[in-house]
Order: C-alpha cells, then structure tokens, then sequence
C-alpha cells in the first residue's frame, strides 16, 4: 500500500456626537425557544481483524455548537497495530478546537499536539513523534477530538467525515465512513442593544446589536418605533451595527429584531436631545423585552 507523505511536525495555534442624551439598553436580551437535546450518531465497521466504531456526540448540531468526534479501533486477534499516523476528516465547515485532540488506551489519555498538522478539512497526529505509541490491541484505542460548527454549514445538508491512517498493516482509507453530520437550524437566539451616549438630532450614532451564538448568521432589523431605520448583517463575532441620524428630539423605542437561525426581538428607549447644545429631561431606560420562537 501507498504510504502519505510524512507530516510536518507542527502545531497551529488560534487564538480570532453630542453629550446629551444617553442610549441605556445596556444587557438587555431576548431569548427564544430551547434547543433539543444531542441525537449522537455512532457507526461501526470491521476490516479483516480490526473493528472500527465512530461516534459524533450530537450528528444533528446547530451553528456554534462544540462537537465531539471519537474513533475507537480494537482488534480481535493477538497482532498489535501500531499506527504511524491518523488522520480525522472533516467538513470544512468545522473548526478544530485547540488542545481537544487526544488517545485515549488503558494507560489514560494522551495529548496530540504540538505533533498534530491541522487544516481546513482535517487534522493528522504524527505518532512517530511522540513520547507514546498509539497501538490497537484488544484493549480499544481511541483517538478523539473536538470541533466547533461554523455558520457556513449549510442546515440540511448531510456531510461526510472519516478517516484515513498509516500503521503496521498498510494504509486504510475510510475518509467517508461517516456517521454522517446534518447540521440543523437553531432553535433559539439571544439579542442584545448595547448602550449608545450622544444621540443629537442631525448626528449620526451608531445602533449595536449583540446576536448569541455568536456566528449563527442572519440580520438584525433596527426599528425607531414603526419606521423601519434599516439593517444590519450579523458578522462573525455576531455583532450587527446600523448608523442612525435622528431627525426629531423627545423619546424615541429603538427595537432590535433578529432573524436567522432563530428569531429574537428586544427594545429600549433612547431620549434623543435638540440639536444645538439643548439637553434632554431624563436618562433613557429600557422599555420591554420580548422573545419570539424560531419561525414566528
């Protein structure tokens, strides 16, 4: 069998205008319905003497949720397989979580990195390299790791994983082994106003809203009132911001309304002062909170 090029031996490390009036939303936040419990997905498969099983902890998750993928290989006769290299695949979509990946035999649990070459759609733990042995006997060994679902998975897609490994017994390909991933829409969203200071009338102030989880997608809907002040698109840090020029002085109910992978609304007041030096007559305090569920 053809073996892979040798891995590099690394790691990656990640870290990612006037004075008179005052925006008091502050934590104001809106929630909307409860997720669902994790639905884990598990295969299992054999290959002459070696039995293989894969278990995603939830094969059913929502953007921003952390998942667990483990493969536990054991062998049903007395030759050891020593394994050279492991590669775990996955959607490009995911991101690996730093420090999570591990083996895990009868002796305890062992640390992949630094020996661990992570990419988009892939991490490889070079096992010539560290100071243990990952050997499939008839005691499992298991290689695990964990991985954070990205907004740009694609809800109801279902999406391959596997995995491909070099050992004393040749190479073996099971790159779409599966269990497979669907990512589905979230069932709720928190939103938050964050506090804003100097709304004058002609000034333009910029309207902040804070969306959870945090790259979920979407848009939020800035309303003053029933005027519709335009929107803004959620980034990846899951902040939306609108630029707003207020064109009348008095009290004004600002309302935050998100759609994407959930819905959430939450409002406040703001006291917008006169332009020219005039002051407003009181602080702005938060009006009412509201939570609407994913699809209303």
């Amino acid at each position: 069998m053809k073996q892979d090029t040798v891995m590099t031996h690394r790691a990656i490390t990640r870290a990612t205008a006037g004075t008179a009036a005052t925006l008091a939303i502050g934590a104001l936040t809106a929630l909307a319905a409860g997720t669902a419990g994790a639905a884990p997905g598990t295969v299992t498969w054999t290959h002459g003497a070696t039995t293989y099983t894969r278990t995603i902890s939830d094969a059913n998750p929502t953007v921003g949720e952390t998942i667990t993928v483990s493969t536990q290989i054991k062998r049903t006769d007395s030759t050891n397989e020593t394994i050279n290299w492991f590669r775990d695949m996955h959607p490009a979509c995911l991101t690996y979580v730093t420090n999570s990946a591990k083996v895990t035999d009868d002796s305890g649990s062992n640390p992949v990195e630094p020996y661990l070459n992570i990419l988009s759609d892939r991490i490889e733990g070079d096992f010539t390299a560290t100071d243990y042995q990952m050997v499939a006997t008839s005691s499992p060994v298991t290689f695990s790791a964990q991985y954070k679902v990205g907004a740009s998975c694609t809800p109801g897609s279902a999406m391959t994983d596997g995995i491909v490994y070099l050992s004393s017994l040749g190479r073996f390909d099971y790159g779409n082994q599966g269990p497979a991933i669907n990512v589905t829409a979230a069932t709720h969203a928190t939103v938050t106003l964050a506090p804003v200071t100097g709304a004058t009338v002609g000034q333009a102030t910029t309207l902040t809203a804070t969306v959870s989880p945090a790259n979920a997608g979407g848009t939020v809907s800035f309303s003053d009132g029933t005027t519709v002040l335009g929107t803004g698109t959620v980034n990846a840090s899951g902040t939306a911001t609108l630029s707003w020029t207020p064109t009348a002085a008095g009290h004004h109910s600002i309302t935050a309304n998100y759609s994407g992978t959930g819905t959430a609304t939450t409002t406040g007041t703001v006291t917008v002062a006169a332009a020219g030096g005039g002051t407003s007559t009181g602080s702005a305090i938060p009006s009412f909170l509201a939570g609407l569920s994913s699809g209303n």
